[in-house]
């Protein structure tokens, strides 16, 4: 079943880029699957890959690092998709799990979705990161120097978002992620922080030359603002000015459709009366399910997903039913 699955999913994500304007080849990392432009390893898919190339991780608990060295498209199958909030978004409900996962030297211009990693580092300008697991820290600058131009979107982020050294990024984009450890950036940064929920209660806070808009920020303490634009915010603490149409004192449990969230789905808006609700810059709701590019449950890649798959025998012949949705 889970070969079956594997296989009408390279079909679909083969559509998905047919009408691509450049050649692009699909490469497919497998733990159980041997074939043609088959690997059992990211890093021998990326040495066979040429710039533009998709590699697609398929379920499976991998065990190594994913160091991106070249513009490729990453595609993995989401996360929490065995959750009863998250149930029927995927038929194959195994997340693909790396550890470190790295963009470094010559990956600008890649993009990876749908990972599950155990932390994230940013080593290399003009790289996205969306709709990922990251259980652990999310650093900028894992390696030193200067980046630009990073897109962190959609994501889930377990632990906090941090500078791992001196120097910053600029014009990043950080928009629509579940952030439940602290934030910190700093030092020569700059860029656009908005339609995020951030930390729980006792976390901190830190920005510095950003434009933060339609965030709930949960932190305990008072969060600390550089040089930036704060606006349309809602915020745990009570200590933050109320100008510029922020709030305080909004507790998670007043908003959020669990209070004690640990998926996902549970920071979905409450229904009824709720502060975050139309609250935001031009009449939007705050927080991560909400603006241009609201957060998708799941971490589902933007290719068509196989929510329903069965297949049965009847003589000598084999009927398959599927069916599928997009997720852009």
């Amino acid at each position: 079943m889970k070969k079956l699955a594997s296989s009408v999913f390279v079909l679909l994500l083969t559509a998905a880029v047919a009408l691509s304007a450049s050649a692009q080849t699909i490469r497919r990392v497998s733990a159980t699957t041997t074939g043609t432009n088959i690997y059992a390893t990211f890093a021998l898919a990326q040495t066979a890959a040429t710039p533009g190339d998709i590699i697609q991780m398929e379920p499976g608990d991998y065990g190594f690092d994913m160091t991106i060295s070249k513009n490729v498209t990453v595609v993995g199958p989401g996360y929490f998709l065995g959750t009863s909030q998250n149930t029927g978004l995927q038929a194959n409900a195994q997340p693909a799990i790396v550890n470190l996962l790295h963009f470094t030297t010559g990956s600008t211009g890649a993009s990876v979705a749908g990972i599950t990693a155990s932390s994230a580092g940013f080593s290399a300008s003009g790289v996205t990161m969306q709709r990922c697991h990251i259980t652990g820290e999310t650093y900028i600058n894992y390696n030193g120097g200067l980046i630009n131009n990073v897109n962190i979107r959609q994501n889930y982020l377990d632990g906090n978002l941090r500078h791992n050294n001196s120097t910053g990024g600029t014009n990043l984009l950080i928009s629509n992620n579940i952030i439940l450890g602290y934030v910190s950036l700093n030092a020569n940064s700059s860029g656009e922080f908005r339609q995020n929920v951030t930390g729980l209660q006792y976390s901190t806070f830190s920005l510095q030359n950003f434009n933060v808009i339609n965030n709930y920020i949960g932190a305990y303490y008072t969060p600390s603002f550089t040089n930036c634009t704060v606006a349309y915010n809602a915020f745990y603490n009570t200590g933050v000015p109320t100008t510029n149409n922020n709030q305080n004192n909004v507790t998670i449990a007043s908003v959020f459709a669990n209070n004690n969230p640990t998926f996902d789905a549970h920071w979905q808006l409450k229904t009824g009366t709720n502060a975050l609700r139309g609250t935001g810059e031009n009449g939007l709701d705050i927080g991560a399910f909400a603006g241009n590019s609201p957060y998708k449950l799941g971490g589902l890649p933007a290719i068509p997903a196989i929510y329903q798959l069965s297949n049965s025998v009847n003589g000598n012949t084999l009927n398959v039913n599927m069916s599928t949705r997009s997720n852009n």
